[in-house]
Order: C-alpha cells, then structure tokens, then sequence
C-alpha cells in the first residue's frame, strides 16, 4: 500500500463508528450478513475517495477470536458420527483449489502482467490475511496481492450469501428462512463466560506458539471446539457479540482500498473479479456434485467451497445457520493447503518463468 497508515485510537474509533452506521442501515435493510456488508460498503467508498478509515489490528483481531469461538460451538458431540464421512468432499476442495490456482496464477501473469512471484500469490486462493503476510517475504508485491485478493473477497461476501437468500436454496438446509432478528438482552452464565474467555486467550496464544495458518482464529476455533465436544459448555456467543463481530471485520476490510495507485487498484480491481468469477462458476460446479453425490446441500457445499476468507465465510456460515462446522473445516484444510504449498511450489514455478523467458 502507499504510504504508511494511521492506526491511532481516534481513526480506528471514527471507522468502527462509520462501520457500525453502515452495518445498521443494512441489518435495517434486512440483507444478509447486513452489520458485515453494510460496514463494508460504508469503510470500502470512503476508502476509495480518499477518507481515512484504517483502524488497529486489535479490534479485528479479538472479533475473529469470537469467530472461532462461534465456529466452535458448532461442534457438538453429535458432530464426529459425520466427520469420518467428509473426507470425500475434502477431496473435492483439494482439486478445487488445484484447479483455481492453476487458472489464477496463468491469469494473472499473462493477462495482468504481473512478475512470477507477485502473480503465484495473488493467483492462489488463499486467505486475505494469510497471503498478506507470507507474500512480501518471498519478494512480492504486497498491493497487487492484496488488491486482488481483497476485490476477490469483497465480491465474494457481497454475492454469496444475497444470491443464496434470494435464490431459495438456503430452504434446503432449514426452512428458507434466515434469522437475522437479535436478542439484544442475551446473557451467558458466568461458567460458560469464563470457559469461552478462557478458550478465546488461549487459543490466540497457542495458535501463535503453534504458528497455525490463520492462528487468530484456528487457537480460539480448536479449543472452543475441544470445550464443546467435552461438555465443559453447549453455550452459543450471544447476538450482540455476533453483530459486533460482523460491524469490526466488515469496517476493516475497507482500509485495504485505502492508499492504492489508480493502476494498481484497477489492475487488481480486474483480475480480482475475473478470478471471482471463475472460482464462483467452479465452485456451483463442484457443489452441484456434491450435492448429487454426496448428499451434500447445494448451499452448503458452496459455502465451503468459494475462497472467500476463512473468519468471512465461517460468518457467512454462522448467519445464514448453514452447518459452519463443515464449511469451516473446508475453508481451513484449503487455507492449508495453501500455505503450506504455495512455499514450497513457488521456486519450481519461478524456474519453469526462468526458462520460458530464455525461450
């Protein structure tokens, strides 16, 4: 990004508090997902005309942790009887993301221009955050990767969960209807309190010491989910917590349209939505197969297959009460799947660039 942004207390305050009026008018205007796409769409406009709206990383950071927290609530005892039948569409996210990658990295080199190494991140569907940070140490640019993949991501929460409210396919997992009404007067016993907390410091802790992709929510996800599973608690994350979490993600997924040169942005702007729609078309493909074989509902699948971020389509999941057990576990084994190969392939991609360019 150009320049170097302001993430002092009163900026991050005024873009949590334009992100809150934003996420209101759309939670208002009954959209899905309405505090995280109406603070997006307020943070993301005034980003580009050049308004201020960077904000710390710590507000995102603790919002996420609730995001695993709520992830994790989802898996009940009852849950493992099905976890030894999900390696199949495993599988299928394994040669989805094989296929995505394959035509980003091509599309981004070729038609973007980019260098190798820019366009092999910017390419592979990979999480925001975690492209964000292994990007720069391998050389390269950090604001077309983030360009791309933010276009790729904002799309991807704007599209998804509207196309599937108004679609009718959310009926196939419950009775069509998405409940978006919150309980502003829910509380939780100080127990299950305590053992959320507890679960929520920990896990950001350990999944740091551990150096787990995505740790900030992977930590909090695995030991609610352990707390769950025990029977230590059956507690849900209260709404308001919920509607807090989407206001915090949404605002701060604006500052990354913030500071960026015209091309670059258009560059990025482009090929961010040439991959959207392409991952989009592959994953309705992928999920209609799921479906017909696997039993798999067709939303269902295609939450846990569109590359959207893994907090982002958790939320997605949690909201719209479409199994985020499942679609979680999806999205994390392709971000590590991702961060774990991308590494590791990129010196024999930058050879084959190497000898094509002797050519």
């Amino acid at each position: 990004m150009a320049g170097q942004p302001d993430h002092s207390l009163p900026y991050t305050m005024r873009t949590l508090a334009l992100g809150t009026g934003g996420g209101y008018c759309g939670y208002a205007l009954g959209l899905p997902l309405g505090w995280l796409l109406g603070a997006m769409a307020v943070t993301m406009a005034l980003a580009v005309v050049g308004v201020r709206v960077t904000a710390s990383r710590s507000p995102r950071t603790a919002m996420i942790a609730v995001i695993g927290l709520m992830v994790g609530s989802a898996f009940k005892p009852e849950v493992l009887a099905h976890v030894g039948s999900w390696w199949v569409s495993l599988t299928a996210v394994g040669a989805y993301t094989v296929i995505t990658a394959l035509f980003g990295i091509y599309v981004c080199y070729r038609v973007g221009r980019l260098a190798p190494t820019t366009a092999a991140f910017s390419g592979v569907p990979g999480g925001l955050s975690e492209m964000i940070v292994i990007a720069p140490s391998f050389g390269a640019d950090i604001r077309s990767v983030s360009m791309v993949h933010a276009t790729r991501l904002v799309l991807l929460i704007a599209v998804v969960p509207t196309s599937l409210g108004l679609s009718g396919l959310l009926a196939d997992v419950g009775d069509g209807r998405v409940n978006r009404t919150i309980d502003w007067t829910a509380t939780l016993p100080l127990t299950d309190t305590l053992v959320l907390l507890g679960c929520a410091v920990l896990g950001l802790l350990l999944g740091k010491w551990l150096r787990l992709p995505a740790a900030g929510l992977t930590g909090p996800l695995s030991l609610s989910a352990a707390a769950h599973l025990l029977g230590l608690t059956a507690a849900d994350v209260p709404g308001p917590v919920i509607a807090v979490a989407q206001i915090v993600i949404g605002a701060t997924i604006g500052q990354h349209f913030a500071g960026v040169e015209r091309r670059v942005m258009t560059t990025g702007i482009v090929l961010g939505a040439l991959l959207t729609c392409f991952s989009l078309g592959m994953a309705a493909l992928f999920a209609w197969g799921l479906d017909r074989f696997l039993d798999v509902p067709f939303a269902i699948g295609l939450l846990a297959l569109v590359p959207g971020g893994l907090p982002e389509m958790s939320l997605i999941a949690i909201s719209l009460d479409t199994d985020p057990a499942f679609v979680s576990l999806h999205h994390l084994f392709r971000v590590v799947l991702i961060v774990v190969c991308a590494p590791l392939l990129l010196p024999v991609w930058l050879r084959l660039m190497g000898a094509a360019n002797k050519d």
